[in-house]
């Protein structure tokens, strides 16, 4: 099968969420021995060096009237003066909604839709004239789009054309990390996003609560635009700031403690614990679109039982072994390079046909 992709972010198996994501499940189908050639638009030069299989040209600058003259009949439509076009015998992936107005000539286009804009508007009470654009890009995507991906079955809902789940990918590490036996929490990610900045609040607001029920507990929090964020000083609390890579974090911490809100579409900081056979605590939002097949792979509660469940797991090193087992069994099994690619060349094959 020859697959050609169009995406925004870089292909970097230590890169953001959506770049890894990218990555993982690129390899798997080229590991299944087919033909893949991706296009990353990104608009900063990769940090490290893209794989052979992926080349790098961003969009030419526009005058600003102009781009917002033209955002305006056609939301986010700038990939679209890449000029950018695949092979008439490929299936033309357009891995994020701002790829798909280049892939939407394509007889064979697929667009993969991440979370849903007007969603997480709601979940954050906030709606920016951003999240708009990007929400009629969503529907004008869905329209034209021969195939539509989603990787949550939330995100595909009230779509004209029925969306397919696909789990997404993740870079899997060939052997969990070590157990941590001290009742340390922690977390890390991109705090300049305000899905982040509101799970942070929740989780300092509940942890008073569980430093009292567990006097010896311990949180720690990294991140880039992490110094930005009004922390203060709290009992057990310790800031890094921006570290190399997660593993500084995670090989430190005895879960992982994330109170996501009710946003939309896989949290990868989740499935990247889970990967390293970490324990994690989070809500029903933080597990959405992971297949987890494993029994008590996840500590879930809501925000009003969240300090309850975090208390009762810090204290439980046998539990958190257990739970961090199952969760890894179950992303090995399912967000894996190779099981992702396989969900998508199946999708592939029973829409576009088997001579593809």
């Amino acid at each position: 099968m020859k697959i050609s992709v169009l995406a925004y972010e870089q292909p970097d198996p230590e890169g953001t969420a959506a770049g890894r994501a990218l990555w993982a499940w690129c390899e798997g189908v080229l590991s299944l021995g087919h033909c893949l050639k991706a296009w990353s638009w990104y608009p900063i030069p990769p940090r490290r060096s893209l794989p052979q299989w992926c080349d790098w040209h961003p969009v030419g600058t526009d005058k600003l009237w102009r781009a917002h003259l033209r955002g305006l009949a056609y939301p986010r439509h700038d990939s679209a003066r890449l000029g950018w076009q695949p092979p008439g015998d490929a299936v033309a992936v357009a891995d994020d909604v701002p790829s798909f107005a280049a892939v939407a000539p394509a007889s064979r286009s697929v667009v993969t839709i991440h979370y849903r804009a007007m969603a997480d508007a709601r979940a954050l009470r906030e709606i920016r004239p951003a999240w708009i654009q990007t929400a009629r890009a969503e529907r004008r995507a869905d329209r034209q789009a021969a195939l539509v991906l989603s990787l949550s079955e939330r995100a595909g809902r009230k779509l004209k054309h029925p969306a397919r789940f696909v789990p997404i990918a993740y870079p899997m590490p060939q052997a969990p990390l070590d157990l941590v036996e001290e009742p340390t929490a922690g977390l890390i990610a991109d705090w300049s996003w305000k899905p982040n900045q509101k799970a942070l609040d929740i989780l300092l607001g509940l942890w008073p609560d569980v430093h009292e029920k567990v006097p010896s507990a311990k949180l720690v929090l990294a991140g880039r635009n992490l110094e930005k964020m009004s922390i203060g000083t709290m009992s057990g609390v310790t800031v890094l700031g921006e570290v190399g890579t997660a593993l500084e974090v995670l090989t430190r911490c005895a879960l992982v403690a994330f109170p996501c809100p009710a946003t939309s579409g896989p949290k990868v900081k989740v499935l990247e614990a889970l990967a390293h056979g970490v324990c994690v605590a989070t809500t029903p939002a933080g597990i959405e679109g992971i297949v987890l097949d494993r029994p008590g792979s996840v500590g879930v509660a809501l925000q009003s039982g969240f300090a309850d469940l975090l208390a009762g797991l810090l204290v439980s090193p046998e539990k958190r072994a257990e739970m961090g087992a199952a969760g890894r069994a179950s992303v090995l099994a399912h967000h894996g390079p190779v099981p992702a690619a396989l969900t998508r060349l199946e999708l592939f094959n029973q829409t576009f046909g088997a001579g593809i």
